[in-house]
């Protein structure tokens, strides 16, 4: 596989940082360079951390079987589902609180000249990547229905991709898009960023989550692999 650059398409993991689906990220300190310099009367010096996060913090994959019973497990996603060919769709001219309905993606897909369907990731780009972390981030964006995500995986795709921190419409409590994906066997990667440097551009997707046992999701630093 040739490429020309690799752009970082995740957001970095901090003490405090917003989440979701937790009030609680913290990385904190357990050994330090002074301390177990001194305890071992200066034969070892180290730092070492804990950290207590959501498997949902930050750019983050979510599995079918955080919406499904029977669905796989973070673990149980075969690795070929998760290095793909990128499928950019750019709806960035979709202001906060409307729908990106299926006319939006068909127009989208019109407009990147190639066809939807399964052996990709679909890379959903609403340009709120910008603005993570703004004050009312999590509500005052764009959402994707219960019905465009079924198109979507009516068309067989196999990795959904978006900037934004939720999909559902932030009134829909009860998440019903998310449902209609990982249901229909579709795991999502949610939270990107940098997603501007991949419009007109070829590339291949790379998303690795910890083989958790058993886990719904997963912290990633995903890239992208540019091509030409």
């Amino acid at each position: 596989m040739n490429f020309d650059e690799i752009i970082d398409l995740g957001h970095e993991l901090y003490t405090g940082m917003p989440c979701y689906a937790a009030n609680v990220t913290a990385f904190w300190t357990v050994d330090d360079f002074e301390g177990t310099r001194r305890t071992s009367e200066g034969r070892r010096a180290l730092r070492n951390k804990m950290m207590l996060l959501s498997e949902h913090t930050g750019t983050h994959f979510d599995a079918p079987s955080h919406f499904d019973e029977d669905g796989l497990s973070v673990d149980q996603v075969p690795l070929q589902n998760l290095i793909l060919p990128g499928h950019f769709l750019d709806v960035s001219h979709k202001k906060a609180h409307e729908p990106i309905e299926p006319q939006d993606l068909i127009d989208a897909e019109q407009a990147s000249g190639k066809t939807i369907g399964s052996g990709t990731a679909v890379i959903l780009w609403t340009g709120q990547d910008v603005n993570w972390g703004t004050e009312g981030f999590f509500y005052e964006r764009p959402y994707v229905p219960e019905q465009s995500a079924r198109w979507l995986v009516e068309r067989g795709i196999t990795l959904f991709c978006t900037d934004l921190i939720a999909i559902d419409d932030p009134d829909e409590w009860w998440e019903p898009t998310h449902t209609a994906f990982l249901a229909g066997g579709v795991p999502m990667v949610q939270q990107l960023n940098n997603l501007e440097r991949l419009l007109g551009r070829e590339f291949t997707f790379v998303v690795l989550p910890l083989p958790m046992r058993g886990g719904t999701a997963s912290p990633v630093r995903p890239v992208a692999l540019l091509h030409g």
